[in-house]
């Protein structure tokens, strides 16, 4: 007989079909979706397009760094430090600096002095920047590079508390990896006692912190590091979201999209002071000269890619006035050597003053409009005439005498041997054989591992002192400035 649903019966049955048939197209479409999420693989493995992306920070970031190396095997102790710098990452550059000089002070680097003596090092101590970042590794479980050979020590335990063998200061940087408009970098101190140190560096606000604000909890920094997607690991095991703060899994999520990085300024100074590196400040003197030859010092400072000091006398500027604005605008440093080149010694304390507000007015006419230092012609100077400047005066304390000599190879020579860490050269730029020279004595200095800067960033850290000369800056030299003797001041 044949069997019939009654009103309600069919109603129910009808629900049912419409359920089950619900659920068929939800799994369908869950498992559609399933397959167009490349970046969440089934199996949990890393996606290509995460790789992709880790690589190409890592390329970008490799091609935007320097490398520097501080190596001095006669000291004591001995020196192998390699660190990477940023151009337009002041921050993460600054805490580098900083903790390397905390690191090596520490470690007996000092010599018992109140700062750093920089030692010469040849350039080609320099690793490639590539060494600096690394690719990323296959493995989720590897370690970042040199970890796996440390000994692990308490991340807040004062270097300076230790009592380490002294033999070798190694020190090396590294990128962890990078992502949007953050890099994560370790500091590892090899030697004379192993320490880690993790920063965190935020390019867009140009902030570099503790990467331990990265977490909720206290990480050993040694065990950082990051998988082949450049994803942040602990002991080899992925971060959960559990164990990052807010910063963490902001820093997190912006680790998988391409890097940011900032447009720097000057790429013409190097990343770290003189107060760690070999500098020389290169001087010029007595200009502007006629426009040819001033002309073709500046090209020769361009294709060297560096910044010159000139001191200028202020009858000349009111002379060739097109020409001393092309020196400012090419963003070299200018400051004054008076007006018409007297001996100061020997000059009324009245005309002294007048000489030098005269050379700030032509300086100021041509777009130089910061305070400006003073050479004093002949670098002649008593305590009276150093009183009535009330600026620093600029001395030197390598002149070529180019100007007696007129001979290029001679002012190279001279260049050559006399320079060292911390070192003012004398020059002057109104002389075509000065000049001449130039392209030689650039590629001399660089040789010898020596950073070409200006006068102000030889001293920056030292605080100018009214009536004071200098003539260096460092140890080299009695006459040289340092934390223990900031300037020399006439009897």
């Amino acid at each position: 007989m044949a069997f019939s649903l009654d009103r309600r019966d069919t109603i129910v049955y009808t629900v049912f079909v419409f359920a089950d048939a619900l659920i068929v197209l939800i799994l369908l479409a869950g498992s559609i979706v399933s397959l167009h999420r490349p970046s969440e693989p089934a199996d949990g493995a890393p996606s290509s397009a995460d790789r992709a992306i880790a690589e190409a920070n890592r390329a970008q970031l490799s091609a935007a760094m320097r490398s520097y190396a501080v190596v001095a095997e006669k000291r004591t102790p001995r020196m192998n430090v390699h660190v990477f710098g940023l151009p337009g990452a002041p921050s993460l550059n600054s805490a580098i600096e900083s903790k390397l000089l905390t690191a090596v002070e520490g470690s007996g680097g000092f010599a018992g002095r109140a700062a750093f003596d920089p030692p010469q090092t040849a350039p080609v101590h320099r690793w490639p920047t590539t060494s600096f970042n690394p690719p990323i590794s296959a493995s989720p479980a590897a370690p970042a590079v040199g970890a796996a050979s440390e000994v692990r020590t308490r991340e807040d335990e004062p270097l300076s508390e230790r009592a380490p063998e002294r033999r070798t200061i190694d020190i090396a940087s590294t990128v962890l990896t990078s992502g949007g408009r953050y890099i994560v970098t370790a500091l590892r101190q090899r030697s004379p006692r192993p320490r880690t140190e993790v920063l965190l560096t935020d390019l867009e606000a140009d902030t570099t912190v503790d990467a331990q604000k990265l977490f909720s909890m206290r990480i050993d920094p040694a065990e950082i590091s990051v998988n082949a997607t450049g994803a942040l690991t602990v002991q080899g095991e992925t971060v959960e979201d559990g164990l990052l703060s807010d910063l963490g899994r902001s820093v997190s999520a912006a680790l998988r999209t391409s890097l940011e990085l900032p447009q720097p300024g000057d790429r013409r100074s190097p990343d770290f002071s003189c107060a760690l590196l070999p500098c020389v400040a290169l001087t010029y003197d007595d200009g502007p000269g006629r426009a040819s030859t001033e002309q073709a010092l500046l090209d020769a400072a361009d294709a060297a890619d560096i910044r010159l000091t000139y001191f200028l006398l202020g009858r000349n500027i009111d002379e060739y006035p097109h020409t001393a604005e092309r020196i400012v605008a090419a963003g070299h440093e200018v400051d004054s050597h008076t007006y018409r080149h007297p001996r100061l010694d020997r000059t009324e304390s009245a005309k002294i003053r007048r000489e030098v507000h005269r050379t700030q007015k032509s300086l100021r006419s041509v777009g130089q409009t910061a305070q400006p230092l003073v050479r004093p012609p002949y670098g002649a100077l008593d305590r009276r005439s150093a009183h009535v400047l009330d600026r620093p005066a600029i001395i030197w304390n390598v002149d070529t005498d180019d100007w007696r000599d007129r001979d290029p190879r001679t002012t190279v020579r001279r260049v050559k041997d006399r320079t060292h860490p911390g070192s003012i050269v004398l020059m002057h730029s109104i002389h075509p054989t000065t000049v001449e020279a130039a392209p030689a004595v650039f590629a001399a200095v660089a040789d010898k591992g020596l950073y070409a800067v200006t006068v102000r960033e030889l001293f920056d850290g030292i605080d100018w002192e009214p009536g004071g000369s200098y003539f260096c800056r460092g140890y080299a030299d009695e006459l040289c400035s340092n934390p223990e003797h900031p300037s020399v001041h006439k009897d």
